[in-house]
């Protein structure tokens, strides 16, 4: 078995139940699997309560087939672990219509131009629940 080297660099920052990911670069299955790992340990602090992701795309630049397939399995995984929101920070509108059709079985993903105005949307949508 061949080990690959981690293509793509994340950070993930907890506000309350909102998970912030920035995402960096381009991304391999590897980096992927990383951030899946990150996420899965954190949302373990989130038993029992809803939570939302904000995913800051800013700076990514391309992921590989197989990254993006690891994710969109991880949002079945979310789905049933309370995630109710995800919002997507700096895509163009060709890839806001892709990950509209990506999430056509979950949530509708919420799209926008700055982190601040997507923080602040989680923030106020958890609380109305």
């Amino acid at each position: 078995m061949t080990d690959f080297i981690v293509h793509g660099k994340f950070s993930v920052t907890p506000h309350g139940e909102v998970l912030l990911c920035e995402i960096q670069g381009a991304w391999n299955k590897e980096g992927s699997e990383l951030l899946i790992e990150e996420l899965k340990s954190l949302v373990q602090g989130f038993i029992g309560k809803k939570w939302a992701r904000v995913m800051d795309l800013q700076n990514w630049e391309l992921s590989t087939p197989d990254a993006i397939s690891l994710m969109t399995d991880f949002s079945a995984w979310e789905d049933q672990h309370g995630c109710v929101l995800r919002c997507y920070v700096g895509l163009n509108p060709i890839q806001q219509q892709l990950l509209e059709m990506k999430y056509q079985h979950s949530h509708k993903p919420q799209h926008f131009s700055h982190t601040d105005t997507a923080l602040t949307y989680a923030k106020q949508f958890l609380q109305r629940l």
